[in-house]
Parts: structure tokens; sequence; C-alpha cells
């Protein structure tokens, strides 16, 4: 096959005839960008809204359970500044990651560190993607066990209900979700779960607002002069004098807890590149459109969700918002408000259900692109798909015409970035195509995370052996490492180019923040652990 030319690939007036779209440059406004599948294939299926749909979808998950204790222990200013900063970042590196995708030609997270680390960081980063979304499923795992099990003794009359054989039966019924092999094809999964995460954040949201109602008509009975009657009217009195905490100041214990939740609650860089690869004219300006759109809309549902939780379960909030919701109909409890609650439980866990296949598929990809990164010259082809990978040097400085193709050459590591020419995205090779390996490899995952969660009591366990350090490395070290090195080598405006010194700079500023960050979670994590 044909060596690709080793010109300066970067270069703006550069066009690469297989992954640009050369009848389409008024759409295309950027035809230098390296696309797999092409600007114009058919099999971009998804349009702007499935896409954001998708993301939306990956950001609000069980973490959004945790956010209204955030509230409780950090006031509401300080949480609000720490949201608005943690959706900023986030999508600073999101569009970060795209751009890397589309100037170094990377069809998925690890190829984006191949351009810019070389191979082995590919294979690095696809086992730390592997290992902390294996440790989210085990978390959503015992998150269904523990929310569904309730719902199956309370709803379905099974009074004797086992979690472990809920879960079970749970699972056996999302296998064919589970075994999707794209975001597009589990769209009508991400309608579902958000819609059904707000019934519960109305239900909050709901009681939040009554509870403040009350503590103002409280507070004019206090006016009257009335005594208490007895012990349960103190009890109720220390409840109502519940004061609103809107500009606390958090202890070091609060926001060193606090700080990975609002860090990483709009999580979701593992699944941006599969959203762009399955984009519909996926110009620069509708990618970073539908970016916005998701983490706008995440930010809303997820700040209602927290500070309406924290109303409603005020200085008593737990870790996980459900713990205060009832379970069980008191007497004289408002029967709209349990109704909600219920509803809002049955659709707090019919969103993590739904979830369930959106971090199993990166998951599962990630395990067959360490194969893939093995074994890739060495499976047959067919010509039924362009398996064939190219990879060239960003900077023209080519490889020799007859080493292209050497695997030492494309495989080792090396200093200055690289563009992955391909006509297919990774999820069209060989190892990923195999049937076999397909569901063999799913169910690996599934029956693996599901006997760690029948051995684990708590979520808590999980997060804790998860660690925000690797979430920090995968939501912001690595994306903004990938792009100061990627786009440091496209040339300048001056040079026919169209680099980004500006982000740049903010890139190299995120990552020292970052990497302070998961330096901090990492400390307090194993200071907790030894405790």
């Amino acid at each position: 096959e044909e060596v690709p030319p080793s010109e300066p690939v970067f270069a703006a007036t550069q066009i690469n005839s297989s992954n640009s779209n050369n009848n389409n440059n008024i759409k295309n406004a950027h035809p230098q960008d390296h696309l797999a599948p092409p600007f114009d294939s058919p099999e971009r299926p998804s349009n702007l809204f499935v896409g954001t749909f998708n993301l939306i979808a990956t950001i609000v998950g069980g973490g959004v359970l945790s956010l209204p204790i955030v509230f409780e222990k950090c006031g509401i200013a300080f949480t609000t500044l720490g949201m608005i900063l943690s959706a900023a970042m986030t999508y600073a590196t999101l569009v970060m990651l795209c751009y890397c995708g589309r100037r170094g030609g990377g069809s998925s997270y690890g190829e984006v560190v191949r351009s810019a680390f070389g191979t082995r960081m590919e294979e690095g980063v696809s086992w730390l993607l592997f290992v902390f979304l294996w440790f989210v499923i085990v978390a959503y795992m015992i998150l269904i066990r523990d929310i569904w099990t309730p719902l199956v003794r309370q709803v379905g009359g099974w009074s004797d209900a086992d979690g472990n054989y809920v879960l079970l039966g749970i699972t056996v019924i999302l296998l064919p979700l589970l075994f999707q092999r794209s975001l597009h094809a589990l769209r009508y999964n991400c309608y579902i779960g958000s819609a059904s995460i707000f019934v519960l954040c109305i239900a909050l949201c709901r009681g939040g607002w009554q509870n403040l109602h009350n503590n103002d008509d409280h507070d004019d009975d206090d006016n009257d002069g009335d005594y208490y009657d007895n012990i349960s009217d103190i009890i109720e009195e220390e409840d109502n004098d519940f004061t609103i905490d809107y500009f606390k100041m958090p202890s070091l214990q609060d926001a060193l807890f606090s700080f990975p939740i609002l860090s990483l609650c709009f999580l979701c860089h593992f699944n941006i590149i599969s959203i762009q690869n399955a984009l519909h004219e996926p110009t620069r300006q509708r990618i970073q459109n539908l970016t916005k759109y998701a983490i706008l809309a995440s930010f809303l549902l997820m700040y209602s969700f927290g500070l309406g939780g924290y109303l409603y379960a005020r200085s008593s909030t737990e870790g996980n918002i459900l713990l205060n919701v009832p379970t069980v109909r008191e007497p004289g409890e408002d029967e709209a408000e349990y109704y909600l609650f219920l509803l809002g439980r049955i659709g707090c866990g019919t969103t993590i259900v739904f979830a369930w296949p959106l971090m199993l598929l990166p998951c599962r990809e990630s395990l067959l692109e360490v194969v893939d990164v093995w074994f890739h010259h060495t499976h047959p082809r067919d010509s039924t798909t362009e398996d064939e990978i190219f990879e060239v040097p960003a900077e023209g400085s080519p490889f020799e015409e007859d080493d292209a193709n050497n695997d030492d050459n494309v495989c080792s590591p090396h200093i200055k970035p690289s563009v992955l020419l391909r006509h297919d995205p990774i999820q069209s090779d060989y190892i990923f195509r195999n049937a076999l390996l397909h569901y063999g490899s799913t169910m690996f995952v599934i029956i693996t995370c599901y006997l760690a969660a029948v051995a684990v009591t708590g979520v808590a366990v999980v997060w804790s052996f998860a660690g925000s350090s690797m979430a920090f490395f995968i939501a912001f070290i690595l994306p903004c490492g990938c792009f100061v090195v990627i786009e440091s080598a496209v040339p300048t405006a001056e040079e026919g180019g169209d680099r980004k010194g500006g982000w740049i700079w903010l890139a190299r500023g995120m990552f020292c923040l970052s990497a302070v960050g998961a330096v901090v979670c990492t400390v307090n994590n194993t200071m907790s652990l030894w405790r």
C-alpha cells in the first residue's frame, strides 16, 4: 500500500485525502483535521441532540448522589464556585482532547495519548482507563443493588429478596445493552436516564422548598412567645432552627473531603472522542457547541439536585442522599411527598442502570485497545476495511519510505508528536470486530465486576480504592499534557498554521493545578485508608 506523504501534516494548507473531504470544503472549514471516519462518512449517525445526551448521560451518574453533602459541608457560595470552576475546566479539557484527536488523528483516548507520547503510553493509559472504569462499574453495581433491593421488597412484594440475586437479575436483563458496540446504539439509555434522575431532583427540590417554607412559618410562631409542650416539640424546634450556610468557610477536613467530588463531578472524558467520531458533520464549532450544551445542562441539573438535597436533608445530609429519602411511609406523612420520593428512588435507580452500559463500553474498548497494541500487526486483514494505520512525525522529519511501516518505528515512544493516518477509527480494527473477543471481554468485565460487588459491602470502599488521583489524570493531567505537546507542533498563523497559543498557556496552568490536586487527593485518600 502507498505510503502517505511526509510533509508537515499539521500545516493548515495540508489536506490528507483519506481523512479530509475535498468535495465538502464549504462545510468542513478545517480540512487539515484528521478525522476517522472522514468528515462526510455515512458511518457518522449521531446529530447534535444525540451526541449532547450521550455526554450528559455519561456525566450524570452515581456521583450526583454525593453533591448535597458538599453543600452541607462547604456552604452554598463555596460549592457554587467550585462547581463553576469544575465545569469550566471540564469544558476546556474536553475541547483540548477533541482538538488533539483532530490534529493527531487519534480515534480513541489512548490514540490521542499515543500521538503525543508514543505507543507505550497508549498501552499504559488504556490500562489506566480500564482499571478506573472497572472500579466505576463495581460502584454502579453496588448502587444498583442498594437502590433496587428495597424497591423490589417494597413494591414487588418480595419481602426477603436477596440483594445479590436482584443485581444478578438486572444484569441478565441488561445484557443486550451491555453488548452494544457504540454510544449511538445506547442513545435511548441517555434519554431515559436523564429524565429519570430529574424525577428525584424534583422531589428533593420540592422537599427543600417545603422545609424553607415551614422554617419561615415557625419563625413567625416563635415571635408569639409560645412554650414547648413536650420533648418532641424540642426536637422539632432544633430541626427548624437550621440556618442555611451561604458563605460558610469549610474546615480543612471538609474541604479535602469535598475537593475531589467537586473537581470530578463532570468526569466524562473517556467518551468524548467516541462521540466526536460518531457526530455528523463534525466541525470544530459543532463539537464545541455539543460540549458546551452538555456541560451547561449537566451543571443545571446537578446543581439543582445538590442544592435541593441539602435544603431537604439540612444538617442531617448523608454522603448518599438516598439515605435521607424515606423508604417507608410514616403515619401522618404527606402522601404526595412519599409517592414522589418513591418515584424519585425508582428514577435514580433507572438512571444508574442505564448509565452502566455507558461505562462498560469504554471499559471494554480500553481493554481491547491494549490487545490491539500488542497484536495489531499480526492479525489477518480483509478488503472490506482499511485496518492499516500509518504514523508520521508532526514536523516534517519523516520516516524513510522503507521504514514507514516498520513496527519498531511505529510502536516506539517518541519525543515529538506524530500523526496517525487511518481511514476508519480504531473500533474498526480486527481486534474490535472479532466477535469472540467482543463477547468474551464483555463477559469478563461483567463477571469480575459482579464478583467484586458481591464481596464489597459499601460503595465508599470502592471509591477509595479507585482513587481520585486516577480520575485527575484522566480528566485533567493527560488532556492538558497532550494538548501542550501536540498543539505546540502546530505552525503559528505567521507560518501558515492556526496554533492556539492562548490555549497552550491555559493548558499549562491547568496541568499544574491538576497535578497539585492529584497529589492532595492521593495523600488524603492514603491517610483516610490508614486511619
